[in-house]
């Protein structure tokens, strides 16, 4: 069944890795791109009856509304149609903090160093298969 991934990430280079490896694997038929967290909170609260995102790959350090931020939006959202999205954190910072704090957080499925490459993508996948 075709899927609907959101990248959440400031980094053009990230962006367009992530992208290629997801439609790669041939499990997306959708690919949205946000440039921030708060980008990201419009487009998912615009799209709750269209191409609602079923996984989430979010970066931690943005502008404007960063991934941490975008966590706590997230968790206020309502009206989600049917499962609520799977969030893959993804981050080239190598502080246990961060990821201590990505793994304690109950919306982030796991936590993942960047970039996003075909073999990280099908570990994601079979976690949540």
């Amino acid at each position: 069944m075709a899927q609907t991934a959101l990248i959440i990430d400031d980094n053009e280079i990230d962006i367009m890795i992530a992208a290629k490896n997801l439609e790669m694997s041939g499990l997306f038929a959708n690919i949205l791109i946000a440039k921030n967290g708060q980008e990201a909170i419009d487009l998912i609260q615009a799209s709750v009856n269209e191409s609602f995102p079923d996984h989430i790959f979010l970066d931690i350090n943005m502008p404007v509304l960063d991934g941490w931020g975008f966590l706590d939006l997230f968790d206020e959202i309502g009206n989600i149609p049917g499962e609520k999205p799977k969030v893959f954190m993804l981050s080239s910072s190598i502080d246990e903090a961060d990821t201590d704090r990505a793994n304690k957080n109950p919306n982030v499925t796991s936590f993942i160093s960047k970039p996003l490459n075909a073999s990280k993508v099908n570990q994601i996948l079979a976690q949540v298969a």
